[in-house]
């Protein structure tokens, strides 16, 4: 196998990356080498490569590889790597968990108390080969294109805001029609919801939502959101809401048309911190909060795996532009101009 390989490179503070040729990463005993067959971008990488505020106290040591999410084969096992082998087709699960802390202990890895992310604290997969801890390596079936196993590690995370707060038979909002708002809506329609309300300023990604299976499409823009969606609902509100926005103002109108008894799943960011009217909008309401931070593992894996498997989920239209690696200063210039939805790269 070759020794050099070509890989997207955040090597200092500021705005940028560089593709370049740098050494395949050499193996510790308990990682395996992938080669990545498809790699997507995600708001992380552009704050990354933005080198905005987050990414100034994320954490990162540079140089690093860019990039999170991936699929590929893999090519070679560490030492005292036993479950996994050359030719296994895998996605890149990115919460590295240390295995030894009190969340991990007690079923919760993905929030593990020393809990390390994948392309952010670690070198990523914006790169022909890419080095990920075996637990982190998880076997996809072969049914699954490279393009789709790309985007396991987001889907995920939409997959199970609906699981937590169980939207068979229920009336949905989601706000945010990004990537994770449309895999919401996507999985959300294979569920069993009975109507989803997609909620974005986007004329193009409300399009994509209605595609997607959304019943109907708001742009806050264009109608007072609040009485639109208590008017859809005859006056009762929703059963529950998704937020895939970070939104302040838009989640704050999310609790004004959640229904009393309502739940509430919490995937995007806020870029400053949210003010709650708690009484009448959570504690009079009895409402439910669950924060969203990844998927859990693997439990989300399996019912995301099965509900591909039986052609359950609609996701192929999120996937709106497929590139070259070496072209990946076009995809993020696309992607930071509001063209495109999800966009992946092929090394």
């Amino acid at each position: 196998m070759k020794k050099k390989m070509l890989a997207v490179v955040k090597k200092s503070p500021g705005i940028g990356a560089q593709l370049e040729e740098i050494e395949i990463p050499q193996l510790g005993p308990k990682d395996v080498l992938v080669r990545v067959k498809a790699t997507a971008i995600c708001g992380t990488d552009l704050h990354i490569y933005d080198w905005n505020t987050w990414a100034e106290n994320a954490g990162i040591h540079m140089p690093v590889v860019m990039g999170h999410e991936f699929s590929g084969e893999i090519v070679e096992v560490g030492s005292q790597v036993n479950d996994l082998n050359p030719g296994d087709y895998v996605a890149g699960e990115t919460h590295i968990p240390c295995g030894k802390c009190y969340q991990c202990n007690n079923g919760q890895q993905h929030i593990c108390g020393n809990l390390q992310i994948f392309g952010v604290h670690t070198d990523g997969c914006f790169a022909e080969y890419t080095k990920i801890p075996a637990i982190c390596a998880r076997k996809i079936p072969n049914t699954i294109s490279p393009e789709i196993g790309a985007v396991l590690e987001p889907l995920g995370t939409a997959i199970r805001s609906t699981l937590d707060i169980e939207v068979s038979g229920k009336k949905i909002a989601v706000i945010g029609c990004g990537p994770i708002g449309l895999f919401a809506i996507a999985s959300a329609k294979a569920m069993g919801a009975s109507c989803i309300i997609a909620i974005d300023v986007m004329e193009e990604r409300l399009k994509l939502s209605k595609e997607i299976g959304a019943n109907i499409a708001i742009n806050p823009k264009d109608i007072d959101v609040v009485n639109e969606v208590m008017e859809i609902t005859n006056g009762v509100g929703v059963d529950g809401f998704i937020d895939a926005s970070g939104s302040t103002q838009a989640i704050n109108q999310g609790f004004k048309y959640l229904r009393k008894g309502g739940e509430v799943a919490l995937i995007g960011l806020p870029s400053a911190p949210i003010s709650l009217d708690l009484g009448p909008d959570v504690v009079f309401k009895e409402a439910k909060i669950i924060g969203i931070h990844g998927r859990e593992m693997f439990q989300t894996w399996i019912r995301m795996e099965n509900m591909l498997e039986e052609g359950l989920l609609n996701i192929n239209p999120v996937i709106t532009h497929t590139m070259p690696l070496a072209k990946f200063e076009d995809a993020i210039e696309l992607l930071k101009a509001g063209i495109g939805n999800k966009i992946v790269l092929i090394p």
